[in-house]
């Protein structure tokens, strides 16, 4: 009876030293329960952490522990206690098994994930989206089977931190990126409701090919509320900002000189969710996404009219019934990224592509496989001109913090971009001051006005794309100078190049002189070309806006053949594109025609691309 006595008094104890134990684990939970409903998933996790050690085979603490962990960086941790939740419940219900199968989907282990989906939901109550959930992993076998050859790294120190880093955005020759964060020097220091602080933008450039240390471009686009950078025009001068007023709604900014100007907001806003934009490569398209009530988020495109206003949006065919997000127009102007969890991604947000047909529609969307995409989430995908650098936001396991900003090395292309990237400085040539000069793109065979930029007022900097397919016209023109005139010519087949150009504007002043490059004669012809109308009409405009200057208009051709054909050749063309001038209402004592022959090269008359260039039609204020 004592031996029995002895050991019901060990039970006793050992009981009156469990209860506390458990009823403290109890207590973590709610506590952790929570913060786990505010979205605070790190500080539920340590909570549920605690309730764990008290009682490790509490299965509600171990599930709890595996959907923190799979909405955090380290989704991989989920699979251990995912395991231990359905281990450890005396009848394990279908959320502990869905759970676990989400545990084995992002751990790669598809037929596992498949398992457990199928077996989540014996009555077919979640019929739907167990059907989803498996073909995801039936993908997923498919894309990690057959990897590409790209290359996934993180961005480093120097752009991402401890806390939570993404959406990148960058310049489309790759020379300053922006993102947004979540740090601690963020404009107004404080923290929402889910325990992360307010949202600021930020900025790197690229100085030698290496990103330099992230500053923050404070006011007036960071303020003490949430603000993020969800989108950027090619040159890097018109940026598109969040804020949460309203619902959420996309605002603009424009970069004036060195600094941001207050941001707009867009007329596409409605009392619905408008998140992540951008422009198509002439700005004259706008993509963006919307979120209308409990739905799913969805692109949304819609066009800049003849007045200048934006077109009723409509929702792109590219939707899905699942969540489409984070559009990005490459530079080439038919190339659209985006993310979606519909389609067919692997598990979360995967990252697509379409190129758009000549008629207007969109192709079969492309997903960009595994290792650019996971069964995580892979979001806000941009990728450089030359089609070589991608980079997008992920929470993957290994990186530095909540969400990190990776950089990808994109497969090896058999074809490159289509496009060309036309970059440089304008500057005034006689004081070499950066110039806000307007540029104008102009389809010389249609005659349509293309697009219009602005140069930056304070560097002088410009850079447009131009994508294959046409005869472009670049006119260069500030008030007071005579404007610039460049030629690019890109055939359907012409891939990517960059062309620099460092333009220096001459005041409209006696001797001051410009080659009209947008001037077409057939070989050994004197007819001016249908194309040459957009740069005679530009020329036309300057004498009006300048009645009491008058000018020389001189041809050259180079010294191929004849001398005495190459000289009446040259008076011939010269006294074609006077007609021109007079013909449209400038006086003809204004002008002075006069041919050169190939008296006065620019260029060696040895080789194609000299004599190119001393073929030419120029005018001289005189």
């Amino acid at each position: 009876m004592r031996i029995i006595a002895t050991i019901g008094t060990f039970f006793l104890m050992l009981i009156w030293a469990i209860v506390p134990s458990i009823a403290q684990g109890e207590k973590w939970i709610k506590k952790g329960d929570d913060f786990f409903n505010k979205q605070d998933y790190t500080t539920a996790l340590d909570l549920y952490r605690q309730a764990r050690e008290a009682n490790p085979k509490n299965a509600y603490a171990n599930l709890r522990l595996a959907q923190c962990y799979l909405l955090s960086s380290s989704k991989h941790a989920a699979l251990q206690y995912a395991s231990d939740a359905v281990k450890y419940s005396p009848k394990p219900h279908s959320k502990l098994y869905f759970t676990l199968a989400q545990a084995f989907q992002i751990d790669h282990q598809f037929d596992s994930a498949k398992f457990y989906f199928i077996k989540s939901d014996v009555g077919n109550t979640n019929k739907k989206l167990v059907t989803k959930r498996i073909k995801e992993c039936e993908f997923g076998k498919i894309y990690v089977a057959h990897p590409t050859d790209a290359k996934v790294t993180n961005a480093g120190e120097l752009v991402n931190s401890v806390y939570q880093d993404y959406l990148p955005y960058i310049t489309a020759d790759h020379s300053r990126l922006y993102f947004t964060s979540r740090r601690p020097d963020s404009k107004g220091g404080k923290k929402d409701t889910d325990g992360r602080y307010f949202e600021d933008i930020y900025t790197c450039k690229n100085v030698g090919g290496a990103w330099a240390a992230a500053e923050n471009i404070g006011a007036p686009l960071n303020s003490s509320i949430h603000d993020a950078c969800v989108g950027l025009s090619d040159d890097g001068q018109t940026m598109f900002v969040y804020k949460g007023s309203n619902g959420g709604d996309v605002y603009m900014s424009f970069l004036e000189g060195n600094n941001w100007s207050s941001a707009t907001s867009m007329p596409i806003n409605t009392e619905f969710f408008e998140t992540t934009a951008c422009l198509s490569p002439d700005e004259r398209t706008l993509y963006f996404v919307r979120k209308v009530m409990d739905g799913s988020r969805d692109l949304y495109t819609c066009s800049k009219t003849t007045s200048g206003n934006w077109s009723k949006p409509r929702k792109l065919e590219l939707s899905t019934p699942y969540d489409d997000d984070c559009p990005f127009m490459h530079p080439d102007g038919k190339t659209l990224y985006f993310c979606s969890k519909g389609h067919s991604s692997m598990g979360g947000y995967d990252v697509f592509k379409s190129e758009k047909n000549e008629n207007g529609s969109w192709g079969i969307p492309e997903n960009l496989g595994f290792p650019i995409n996971t069964a995580g989430d892979e979001v806000y995908f941009v990728i450089s001109a030359d089609g070589k650098q991608g980079f997008y936001a992920s929470d993957k396991e290994g990186g530095l913090g909540q969400q990190d900003i990776y950089s990808i090395r994109m497969p090896v292309q058999i074809n490159s971009p289509k496009l060309a990237l036309l970059k440089g400085t304008v500057k005034d040539e006689q004081t070499n001051n950066p110039i806000d000069a307007q540029i104008t793109i102009t389809d010389n065979d249609s005659k349509e006005v293309v697009a219009q930029f602005h140069s930056n007022k304070k560097t002088g900097e410009y850079l447009v794309s131009l994508p294959s397919g046409r005869n472009y016209g670049i006119a260069v023109e500030k008030k007071g100078n005579l404007f610039y005139s460049e030629n690019v010519f890109l055939t359907a087949k012409d891939g990517y190049r960059e062309i620099k150009k460092e333009i220096k504007l001459p005041n409209a002043s006696k001797g001051s002189k410009m080659i009209l490059k947008n001037i077409f004669f057939d070989s050994g012809q004197s007819e001016l070309k249908p194309a040459s109308t957009s740069e005679l009409l530009r020329l036309v405009k300057l004498l009006k806006e300048n009645p009491s200057i008058n000018i020389e208009i001189s041809g050259h051709t180079d010294n191929l053949g004849d001398p005495v054909l190459n000289q009446k050749l040259s008076e011939e063309r010269a006294v074609k594109v006077t007609a021109f001038l007079v013909s449209n209402g400038i006086a003809k004592n204004r002008i002075k025609p006069i041919g050169y022959g190939s008296t006065v090269p620019i260029g060696s008359n040895d080789d194609e691309a000299g004599r190119q260039r001393n073929r030419r039609t120029e005018f001289k204020i005189i």
